[in-house]
């Protein structure tokens, strides 16, 4: 997922010093349901509603296959970086880049970003949706390191 929307640590920093076991992959599972619930309200609740009518179905689509749990597939984090990528686009059009004078800057003044409210509001759903896809990113490469090393160790 994109780095600009991670709010906290990096998963793959959290998981260096854990051993990854069945139960882990569980805990790291349990972690994703978590934040797909939180991520589907914010679909519902700021996306949908700030997307212009054509866009809204993908969006619904997303939010659909969260409630109904089959979010922990490779195709869904594939689904999620491509509407990811069409909230960023959404947050662009909303986020506005100007100068501001300051005689007493070494510059004269400074670059300042005004984000308009709505694209605010999706910026922290972006950071939600790319922290879902870093968990469901853990979550898959627990479950398949779990599988192959003991693949590996039986033959």
């Amino acid at each position: 997922m994109r780095a600009g929307h991670r709010a906290m640590l990096r998963l793959s920093d959290l998981a260096k010093s854990v051993e990854m076991t069945p139960d882990m992959v569980s805990q790291f599972a349990t972690l994703a349901f978590m934040q797909a619930h939180i991520v589907a309200a914010m679909i519902h609740e700021v996306v949908i509603p700030s997307l212009p009518p054509a866009k809204r179905t993908f969006a619904e689509s997303i939010a659909r296959r969260i409630e109904r749990g089959a979010f922990l597939e490779e195709d869904a984090l594939r689904d999620f970086e491509t509407f990811l990528d069409l909230l960023e686009r959404q947050i662009e059009g909303g986020t506005h880049l100007y100068w501001h004078g300051d005689e007493n800057h070494v510059r004269g003044g400074y670059e300042a970003v005004y984000r308009e409210r709505e694209a605010s509001n999706l910026a922290s759903a972006a950071t939600e949706l790319a922290l879902l896809g870093d968990i469901i990113l853990a979550t898959l490469s627990a479950a398949r390191a779990v599988r192959e090393t003991g693949s590996l160790i039986d033959s």
